[in-house]
This record gives structure tokens, C-alpha cells and sequence, in this order.
């Protein structure tokens, strides 16, 4: 009896020893995560990463956070992600495309193995992230937001709601892979609809100089997917109101900040569902061999307050299904 009891105490402990060494933990030192943000915009990815870990019974005694923010700086983001990998935190969370291709591109070139997950990116499959969505192998696993998928369909919802737009000029980035696979996916969706496009390249300043100089009456304007779009917002917001047309966005803040409306999963809900990955890459689960998954669920926003600036016609079928934003205008509904 006395020897069953000591072999069963060597296994447990050696199922321990395994357990702490993938985690990193000694005693009682927290896990170490390190956040990739490109910029100050996706730190609501985070503000959803730590209230999901909380409700997952996380406290900050047990997981410690390196947070990594380049304002938007491509040189700085790859300094950053550097530090990151020479720090060898027991797992890292991505908060967008251009963070993840980055650091893929890193471990790649310097043999290192961390698992990754990253919260809401469009396309990984496409972009060579995960070699499948059911079995992605490798490192990485996590969140496909699909906002490259449903460019399309935000273009349709946008002459949908507006039916009066003789043209959409869609604001994209010729030097992001996700955004110009969108910009395909318009360009097609563009043939179905009958719809007339005229893309507009924000990597270069020049995009938002002409759209000031060309915008017109009748016209519209759809955001596809961008760290540097997104960090022009204010200024495509100001661009809509002095021309008053209406413009389409991803994320619910875009029409928070002034858009008409916006379609797509938001940054809070991305990093939220992404602590469930967290979590069980934490228990010992590896990361090739969780499922990426599609985001929990996907917003239609409008803005009321814009709505009425504009004074445009709107489909009101459509606006019924929509979620309104700043609905004390105009005795508006929640």
C-alpha cells in the first residue's frame, strides 16, 4: 500500500512540474501576458481582454499584463514586439492584423515558439496565420472578425439604408493585406449592386486632400479596415459633416465619433471572447488546436444625431433593425 501511495505522489508531482513549466509559473508569480496594440484605438480589445479574464475568475495576483502601444508607429510596433519576444512572456494576445503579421514574421525568423492569440483580425487562413480554421496548427489561434468577408455586405446595408448614393468612395490601404482583400470583396459586390465606387488609398495623404476637393452631393463614403483608417477618423468625420454625406464604418466608436453607421464586430467584444482563448491556453490547451472562431456577434449601428444633421432620406426598414446611438434626438429609440 505504502509503495501505490508513493508512486502516486511521484506522478503528481511530476503532472505538476509539466503544468508549471508550460505556464511559466513558480510559486507565486503571476503569467506573464504580453498586448500588442498598433495604436491607442484598439485599447478597448484590451478593456474586453481583462474584464473576460476577470469573469473567467482571473485576478491580477495570478496573470500579469506587458502592454505594448505604438501610436500608430509601424517602426516603433516592431521595436516593441523585440522587447516583447526577449522578455519570453508565457503567451502573447495580438489586438489586430498588422500586430500579429509583424510578430509571426519575428518568431518565425528567430525559431521562437509562444503561443499567440489574436483578437480580432480579418482573413488569418488568407493572410498564412493558421494553416486552417477548424486545426490551425502552429502558435496562433483566435478571433476572426470577418470584417474583410462582410465588406461587401457593409457596402450593400450602406445603399440600402441611403438609397439616394449615385457613388461610394471607399477609403482603403494599399499597404495593408487585410484591406485590400476587402477592397476586392467590394469591387465585387460593387458589380452585383449596380453600385459605383471610386477607392481612395490612405496610405497616401493625398487620399483625404482629394476627397475634400471631390466629395459631392449624392455620395457616400465606406471604411474598410486599416490601423492607419482608423487613426483617421476625426478627420473623416469632419470631412462628412461640413460635406453632409454619410459614410459607412466597422467599428460602433466610428459611428460613435460621427458617422452615420457602422457594421461589424466591436473591439470590446473581440478581446472579450479572446480571454476565453487565453484561458485555455493558460490550462495547458495548445493553441493549433483550438478552433478559431468567428466574433460572438456583429453590430449595426447608427448614429441618430447624424442621421438627422444630414437630412437625407433613410430606409426606415432598415433603421428599424438598427441599434441607435445618441437617441435622445429627436425623441429617437434605444
Amino acid at each position: 500500500m505504502k509503495t501505490k501511495w508513493y508512486f502516486f505522489f511521484l506522478t503528481t508531482i511530476a503532472i505538476s512540474a509539466i503544468i508549471y513549466a508550460f505556464l511559466g509559473v513558480r510559486g507565486d508569480e503571476p503569467v506573464e501576458i504580453g498586448v500588442l496594440m498598433i495604436g491607442e484605438n484598439r485599447y478597448e480589445k484590451f478593456t474586453g481582454l481583462e474584464a473576460g479574464l476577470k469573469d473567467l475568475g482571473y485576478s491580477g495576483k495570478e496573470v500579469h499584463f506587458t502592454v505594448k502601444n505604438a501610436h500608430d508607429d509601424e517602426v516603433l510596433i516592431d521595436k516593441q514586439i523585440d522587447q516583447l519576444l526577449e522578455n519570453n512572456p508565457n503567451l502573447i494576445v495580438t489586438l489586430g492584423g498588422i500586430e500579429t503579421q509583424r510578430l509571426k514574421a519575428k518568431m518565425d525568423k528567430k525559431n521562437i515558439e509562444i503561443p499567440v492569440v489574436f483578437a480580432g483580425l480579418a482573413a488569418p487562413k488568407e493572410l498564412g496565420l493558421i494553416k486552417d480554421y477548424k486545426s490551425p496548427g502552429g502558435l496562433f489561434t483566435g478571433i476572426n472578425n470577418y470584417h474583410a468577408s462582410i465588406s461587401g455586405k457593409r457596402l450593400e446595408m450602406l445603399t440600402s439604408l441611403v438609397p439616394a448614393i449615385d457613388r461610394v468612395h471607399v477609403i482603403y490601404d494599399s499597404k495593408i493585406d487585410v484591406s485590400k482583400l476587402s477592397l476586392d470583396e467590394t469591387r465585387n459586390a460593387a458589380k452585383d449592386l449596380g453600385v459605383v465606387i471610386s477607392p481612395c488609398d490612405a496610405s497616401s495623404k493625398e487620399c483625404l486632400e482629394n476627397l475634400w476637393k471631390t466629395v459631392d452631393d449624392g455620395e457616400a463614403i465606406l471604411v474598410l479596415p486599416s490601423f492607419r483608417i482608423e487613426s483617421l477618423t476625426d478627420e473623416i468625420v469632419k470631412l462628412t459633416e461640413e460635406k453632409k454625406i454619410p459614410a459607412m464604418g466597422l467599428y460602433d466608436f466610428e459611428a460613435k465619433k460621427g458617422l452615420l453607421a457602422s457594421y461589424g464586430s466591436s473591439f470590446y467584444s473581440q478581446g472579450y471572447q479572446a480571454s476565453r482563448f487565453v484561458s485555455l491556453i493558460l490550462q495547458g490547451n495548445k493553441p493549433g488546436e483550438l478552433p478559431v472562431e468567428l466574433p460572438d456577434g456583429i453590430r449595426f449601428v447608427v448614429n441618430q444625431q447624424t442621421k438627422d444633421s444630414l437630412g437625407i432620406a433613410i430606409n426606415q426598414d432598415l433603421l428599424h433593425i438598427a441599434e441607435l446611438i445618441h437617441p435622445e434626438v429627436q425623441g429617437g429609440r434605444k
